[in-house]
């Protein structure tokens, strides 16, 4: 690989990663999450508390969103750029 390309890589690679961990991390907090509804005037503080916990892992699953589209984008333009650099320097040769 030549080494213009390192840096770039290594920022797509650190994108990737945060796109990983966040996806582990909506994993982790989704086996805490809890499914049951409660109606009853009883349970109103948990009723609160899962209309928090739904927030935050909405928050989560937008941003992780974000950040995959992010990934994408960038590693497509990444091997967009490596392909055109390869054509340029094919070209560039004496034949």
């Amino acid at each position: 690989m030549d080494t213009k390309l390192l840096v770039p890589a290594i920022g797509w690679l650190i994108l990737t990663s945060a796109v990983i961990a966040l996806a582990i991390y909506r994993l982790a907090l989704g086996t805490r999450q809890d499914d049951h509804i409660h109606l009853r005037a009883s349970d109103m503080a948990m009723t609160s508390t899962q209309m928090a916990f739904a927030h935050k892992l909405e928050k989560i699953e937008r941003t992780g969103k974000a950040l995959t589209v992010a990934a994408v984008l960038y590693g497509a333009a990444l091997v967009a750029w490596l392909m055109w650099d390869a054509w340029i320097t094919r070209s560039l040769l004496p034949r």
